[in-house]
């Protein structure tokens, strides 16, 4: 059943599944790295922003066999806002409870500018 949202328009609900499982949270954070120049006082004069990256986290109760690992090549992200170059694994982490669901926590890095 599909959620009835009430209020202002174009607000969003819910969250896609990815594949192996369904999604519980997503998120993503953009980057950049950052090399500063300072004046005799120390104070920051002059900086450039370079490398843009984006990362990934996100929690999947799994519905099946989980099989991605750590240094993994992911080709795309359901719920990912950004697109292109290439989404590297960056850790996978399996939990397990006596009272819960398997779940996964992945976390990833998308590089814009590999190929």
């Amino acid at each position: 059943m599909a959620a009835t949202t009430i209020g202002t328009s174009g607000l969003q609900f819910g969250i896609s599944a990815e594949t192996g499982g369904l999604v519980q949270s997503f998120t993503e954070t953009r980057n950049v790295e950052r090399a500063e120049v300072r004046n005799q006082s120390g104070e920051v004069v002059g900086a450039a922003m370079y490398n843009p990256t984006d990362t990934f986290a996100f929690s999947t109760t799994i519905t099946g066999t989980y099989a991605t690992t750590a240094g993994a090549v992911l080709t795309t992200l359901a719920n990912a806002a950004s697109t292109g170059g290439k989404i590297i694994v960056d850790s996978v982490t399996t939990n397990r409870a006596s009272d819960g669901f398997v779940t996964v926590d992945v976390s990833a890095t998308r590089f814009p500018n590999m190929s």
